[in-house]
């Protein structure tokens, strides 16, 4: 191998499959080559599609939360509609919020059911929230 063909060879490619291995890595002051940290990595492991679709679900569950102990905890006539309205408000804001920020992403499989299962948490508190309006209403 002569001189030139060693110096291509050290010199970072610019495309396809090497192009990406040599982003991934960064040289010591050895000469060795070491893994590069991506974002990912240095924020927990979560990209910030996947961070979003997390704070989704966790917004949904508690929502879920809220919705159940309105229901059981606030009596009397107003008691169920003040949860509804809260709930509503709520889906309504988590829903936007996460949508907004989604939009244009691409998602994989697991992140759609994220998504997926966030959304319909959200519709279960909703009629849940307007299930118990509706029994205290009546009774």
């Amino acid at each position: 191998m002569g001189r030139r063909a060693r110096e291509r060879a050290r010199a970072a490619p610019t495309t396809g499959r090497a192009a990406k291995t040599a982003d991934r890595r960064e040289t010591t002051t050895r000469g060795k080559t070491a893994p590069r940290r991506d974002a990912t990595e240095q924020t927990g492991g979560l990209d910030p599609v996947r961070r979003t679709l997390v704070a989704y679900l966790a917004a949904a569950v508690v929502l879920a939360v809220a919705t159940l102990a309105g229901i059981l905890v606030l009596g009397g006539t107003l008691g169920p509609f003040i949860t509804l309205a809260v709930v509503v408000l709520g889906a309504g804001l988590s829903h936007r919020s996460a949508a907004g920020r989604l939009a244009g992403a691409r998602l994989t499989d697991e992140d759609r059911m994220m998504q997926t299962m966030a959304g319909g948490m959200l519709v279960l508190c909703v009629i849940l929230a307007a299930a118990g309006a509706v029994v205290a209403t009546l009774a």
